[in-house]
């Protein structure tokens, strides 16, 4: 299998990223082909401006979107790990859909409506939160998730999404805490396929 991971967390001794390198190595381990998509080493542009978005309307891609679009092509499965920052993704990841996933590639407009060009493409989410269960359930924030990126982003472009892992109050778990959630992930992955 080809396996895309893409990570949207700027600190490398993050759990996030811990998570990111665990997730690399048992992919490996299995025999899978890996590609890391690391949006702050890469210094990903998020910006979709007025010249960028011209651009696209006539019908061109940037070379720097051009390489992430090769990227999702290639993937048989796609894992996005990233921190919830005001309730939803992170700025640069924000943009990496916003820039990445265009009208032609990831979906086209149809008169019969919209149509995802992902198809047959797996993803995984694994969002982390400082936050606490009980805030994020009275604020309805795992539903509002599911809503805008799970099916607003992922499946509206066609894509199946196999698993969305919420960590909470990651900021505040114990060097133990965070080895069981990476374990419980491990298992998650080994378990779904």
């Amino acid at each position: 299998m080809k396996h895309l991971i893409i990570i949207a967390h700027p600190r490398k001794d993050s759990l996030n990223y811990h998570i990111k390198n665990k997730i690399q190595a048992y992919a490996k381990k299995v025999g899978d082909e890996v590609e890391i998509r690391d949006l702050y080493k890469i210094k990903f542009m998020p910006v979709l401006d007025y010249e960028g978005l011209k651009y696209l309307k006539q019908g061109n891609v940037y070379p720097d979107i051009l390489a992430e679009q090769s990227y999702i092509s290639w993937a048989d499965e796609l894992t996005f790990i990233y921190p919830l920052w005001w309730d939803a993704f992170p700025a640069i990841l924000k943009g990496y859909i916003d820039r990445v996933f265009t009208n032609g590639f990831a979906f086209k407009v149809t008169e019969k409506g919209i149509e995802g060009l992902l198809k047959g493409k797996r993803v995984r989410l694994i969002t982390s939160a400082g936050m606490g269960e009980p805030s994020l359930k009275k604020n309805n924030v795992f539903e509002s998730l599911k809503i805008t990126q799970d099916q607003g982003v992922f499946e509206f472009c066609g894509m199946e999404t196999i698993d969305h892992i919420y960590i909470t109050e990651s900021t505040q778990l114990s060097q133990d805490q965070k080895e069981d959630v990476i374990n419980r992930i491990i298992h998650n992955i080994k378990t779904i396929l």
